[in-house]
């Protein structure tokens, strides 16, 4: 008796599966467009894989020898093809007697996970998800099983992404706004010591927004900074119009170094919450609107005007708070001196503070990240997926010249305010 092809009962199982009409009987597949897509993608595989070793044999099954290559056939083995449209059963043949290997050559892509497959596994792994939950979750969607080594190779393909990205040339960039901050997490095993990761992000004068740079640093010291600062000019990057940033002595300290002369802006928010902290609980209550008043002034001579007002009124009854005010106050009016079209995305830095917040919210499965490398990919992965949803800046004629006008107005003094 004849020994049928794989590909003889695949095809008329597959047809019987399109010829069947819905009935009373049990429920099928609960998305059968993609099982019936499926086994179609086998039969032609299948198909394809039995006319590779026909034209290897020089002859079809239960041929004679007509002059063709040595060998004959031996049945067939069993292969599990992973795609993103599920796991594909293939029956790949078994030869004898032949003078060299035979190997199935399936198109390219499919020799091994399908980029489709890689992208939805790093995609689930970004967004929270565990290798454990990555590979439950394929065999809910899809059935079948996904290895760790599978997983494992598509989340370790954003380390090659990192590494062109953080080496990416910057000199076609033309920075308006430099938005600097820090995170921490604990990035190497045996330690409990957590490291500050440090990012950077700008809005461009073509109205961009951009994630520029991530590094890693023991602390947010001045020399750690220093050191980030230098990568990024290094790579291109030319000085900005204004840098904005939480205040972090040693970030001031480097940006002075680094971009002596730039206008530097503190975050509202992050000083109002330091001022506040310095205040009984009902000073607190009393004083917070008088001090957004001035942060949220209509223009810079307002604000400076309420603020000395407010430092009067109040500098003897909560020297503190007051002297906390004072110190930055110019750094917390510089936002005022720009277009009031941008006033709301440079007065703070709150999109970076929510896109840590992802970061955070991702890495908090992680108890140690197993080395510096894994950190860095996955706060990359997600900061990079959360900045394709950042919405850049109005940047009219208008608003372009009086940025020209700024760059050649020299900032006030460190300390000072501009009248």
């Amino acid at each position: 008796m004849k020994r049928i092809p794989p590909s003889t009962p695949m095809r008329e199982a597959l047809m019987s599966q399109f010829e069947a009409r819905p009935s009373g009987g049990p429920a099928g597949p609960a998305q059968p467009l993609r099982a019936f897509v499926a086994r179609a993608a086998e039969l032609i595989l299948q198909v394809g894989i039995e006319e590779q070793l026909t034209a290897f044999l020089g002859r079809a099954p239960y041929e004679r020898d007509g002059g063709g290559r040595p060998g004959y056939r031996n049945g067939y083995g069993h292969h599990t093809l992973k795609t993103e449209a599920g796991p594909l059963a293939l029956r790949p043949p078994k030869v004898r007697g032949t003078a060299g290997p035979f190997a199935v050559q399936l198109p390219a892509g499919l020799a091994t996970s399908s980029p489709e497959l890689r992208a939805l596994v790093t995609r689930a792994y970004v967004r929270g998800l565990s290798d454990r939950d990555v590979e439950g979750l394929y065999a809910e969607v899809f059935g079948g099983s996904l290895s760790k080594s599978t997983v494992s190779r598509a989340t370790q393909s954003l380390q090659a992404d990192f590494d062109a990205w953080r080496k990416r040339d910057l000199s076609d960039l033309k920075v308006v706004y430099l938005f600097l901050d820090g995170q921490y997490h604990a990035v190497r095993p045996g330690s409990r010591e957590k490291e500050g990761l440090l990012a950077a992000y700008a809005l461009c004068e073509d109205g961009r927004m951009v994630l520029l740079h991530l590094g890693l640093g023991p602390r947010e010291r001045t020399e750690t900074w220093v050191a980030f600062l230098h990568e990024l000019t290094a790579r291109g990057l030319g000085p900005p119009l204004l840098c904005i940033s939480d205040g972090n002595p040693g970030l001031r300290q480097a940006l002075r170094q680094v971009f002596p002369g730039v206008r530097t802006q503190r975050c509202l928010v992050h000083k109002l919450r330091n001022i506040l902290a310095k205040l009984p609980r009902l000073a607190a209550r009393e004083l917070k609107p008088l001090v957004k008043q001035i942060f949220e002034a209509p223009d810079y001579r307002t604000a400076l005007r309420r603020g000395k007002a407010l430092l009067a009124r109040y500098r003897d009854r909560y020297p503190a708070a007051m002297e906390c005010l004072e110190q930055d106050l110019a750094e917390c009016l510089a936002y005022l001196l720009f277009p009031p079209a941008h006033w709301k995305r440079i007065r703070t830095t709150n999109l970076l503070e929510r896109t840590f917040g992802e970061s955070r919210r991702r890495t908090k499965v992680i108890p140690r990240f197993p080395g510096e490398h894994a950190c860095l990919r996955l706060v990359f992965a997600t900061l990079i997926t959360a900045a394709k949803k950042w919405r850049g800046v109005k940047m009219t004629p208008q608003i372009l010249r009086a940025l020209d006008k700024l760059r050649g107005e020299a900032p006030a003094p460190k300390g000072q305010l501009a009248a």
